[in-house]
């Protein structure tokens, strides 16, 4: 089944028209935020249109992503546009990051954007819950890891790999910005 189609009978199952998820839309987002009809109609129809608009749908039918994408095409790949990216993190106005993958994966993939005196937060994956790993791939510009106290310089083109039990923050103490990917399994959404 498409994720369109699943989409349709999820509606027409809870007997709401595409007049009622648009009116449902503005009451709860607001007559600038809410999506069209036509974008209901484009969506419901397996035409192009914006992940975004396909996760807002979702929120007003009150279904999880993971679920719309069981037995679609979407249950093993999504392609993801870069303009269409809905989730990720602002550490602050020098450091954030954009959620990369489908979150009907088993891990998160994120690319992270730390302009010069940027800094994440510091993070850890849960204790005694599993093993969780991370790997950070340089793209472009300097990073600092501190991993468990312990400062590691990478440059474009490097990686690391690293238990995320351990707790550990990302900085760019150099002059230009910092790009890098963060892959870490399982994910934490």
């Amino acid at each position: 089944m498409k994720h369109y189609e699943k989409l349709k009978k999820i509606r027409c199952d809870l007997k709401l028209t595409v007049r009622d998820i648009y009116e449902r839309g503005v009451a709860i987002l607001g007559p600038h935020k809410a999506i069209s009809i036509s974008t209901i109609n484009r969506i419901e129809t397996g035409k192009p249109h914006k992940f975004s608009s396909l996760v807002a749908l979702c929120f007003l039918l009150n279904v999880p992503l993971k679920e719309l994408f069981k037995g679609t095409e979407l249950e093993e790949c999504l392609i993801i546009r870069r303009k269409e990216r809905t989730g990720g993190y602002s550490f602050s106005e020098l450091a954030s990051s954009a959620i990369i993958n489908n979150p009907n994966q088993s891990f998160l993939a994120q690319e992270f954007l730390l302009l010069p005196e940027g800094e994440t937060s510091l993070d850890h994956a849960p204790q005694n819950r599993g093993k969780y790993e991370r790997l950070v791939y340089v793209i472009s510009g300097i990073l600092m890891c501190v991993i468990d106290g312990e400062e590691i310089i990478l440059k474009g083109g490097d990686t690391i790999s690293f238990n995320s039990t351990k707790p550990h923050h990302f900085k760019n103490t150099s002059k230009v910005k910092c790009k890098f990917i963060v892959v870490e399994n399982p994910g934490r959404y």
